[in-house]
């Protein structure tokens, strides 16, 4: 595994320009022939969230603030470039950049993407626009979470709607229990629920039955609450945590949200965390947090290895095959592929030598052949 991983970390390097960003596209044919084997699976399946903030406008030239310190380059987008100690520089808006970012979760053996869906015309669209449009998307699956479009100004708000609906109709995208279209919900202030029931309603006049998922903080309770409003299960987006290490957030995730939706018996798609250290803005606030209550928070959890994600992976996936009544979806979806200075992620980072770094893939990668294995 080593040796592999040295050959091609020697291939891959950040995409900082032409010439560079081919040493990374050479490497897609090797990442890919081991990816093949994840085509069909009988495991539950894993989905990533994907929050793109990285491909250009005004939040984007906001994470370029909070992730340029040099003590968080670390955890920089694979893709970034690090102009100076202070300065870096985020360029995702690239074709090219999401072809190979399908090829990376294609080769950690992932089923799907989560998009968190905006209005058409929002810059954090255009990784989705991309992704459509990929010549790889043959290799991973994707579904929605209805997000900021369900908050859309009223004149676009049915624009918005009947653009989620066709998506849902997709090649590729992401269905469970024999072909109901697979859709997250999730908002950070108070739901819109007249809204997602009109978005339920029209989806069901154009010959689509969603299965919908509420994600909340607190699974019972959020069943009681979403149950008759159209939402068949319930989920998380993420888990904060104000703990020192990532094991204690692994098993707040356990504890809070797992175990409550199984003594509850309720349906329930189980969250997996990667982490929760919010610092970078908490030193470098962002607009759409103001007042959050991190800002006041002076502990929050390591940085978790690759072997912690996977072990808390592999929780996730015997607890989705010993309770199939209540993980009814046969699913469960990861916080996050793309959360950087958010805390949680699976995609490459950069690493120290400007290469990416893909050790959590590998990790995600072994789990879910093993998972494959014991079926």
């Amino acid at each position: 595994m080593k040796k592999r991983r040295d050959y091609l970390n020697s291939l891959m390097t950040a995409a900082l320009g032409d010439r560079r960003m081919m040493r990374v596209i050479i490497m897609a044919s090797v990442l890919m022939s081991s990816a093949a084997t994840f085509a069909q699976t009988s495991r539950p399946l894993v989905g990533a969230i994907r929050w793109d903030a990285w491909t250009g406008g005004g939040v984007t030239e906001q994470v370029e603030r909070t992730l340029g310190p040099k003590k968080y380059h670390g955890r920089l987008p694979w893709f970034a470039e690090v102009i100076d100690d202070e300065t870096v520089k985020i360029d995702g808006g690239r074709q090219v950049v999401m072809d190979q970012e399908i090829e990376f979760a294609a080769y950690a053996g992932l089923d799907y993407w989560a998009f968190l869906i905006y209005p058409e015309g929002n810059s954090m669209s255009v990784a989705l626009k991309q992704y459509l449009q990929s010549k790889n998307r043959k290799q991973l699956r994707f579904c929605l979470i209805m997000h900021s479009t369900l908050e859309a100004e009223n004149d676009q708000w049915h624009k918005e709607r009947d653009r989620a609906i066709t998506l849902l109709k997709e090649p590729g995208y992401q269905t469970v229990l024999d072909g109901r279209p697979l859709v997250f919900a999730f908002v950070g202030g108070e739901f819109p629920f007249a809204r997602f029931s009109e978005f339920l309603t029209a989806a069901r006049e154009a010959g689509s039955n969603p299965y919908c998922v509420y994600m909340g903080w607190n699974p019972a309770s959020d069943f009681k609450k979403v149950a008759k409003k159209g939402f068949d299960a319930v989920s998380a987006y993420a888990k904060d945590g104000n703990q020192p290490r990532f094991a204690d957030l692994a098993r707040a995730v356990e504890q809070s949200y797992w175990h409550n939706a199984t003594k509850s018996q309720i349906p329930y798609i189980p969250l997996v965390t990667t982490g929760w250290d919010k610092r970078p803005r908490k030193d470098n606030p962002v607009s759409w947090e103001k007042g959050h209550g991190y800002h006041r928070q002076d502990v929050f959890p390591s940085r978790a290895t690759p072997a912690e994600i996977s072990a808390h992976l592999k929780n996730a996936l015997s607890l989705v095959q010993k309770h199939p009544r209540i993980c009814q979806a046969n699913a469960v979806i990861v916080y996050a592929w793309n959360e950087y200075d958010e805390g949680g992620w699976l995609s490459p980072s950069r690493g120290a030598d400007g290469t990416p770094d893909i050790s959590r893939l590998d990790a995600v990668r072994q789990i879910l052949k093993d998972s494959e294995v014991q079926q």
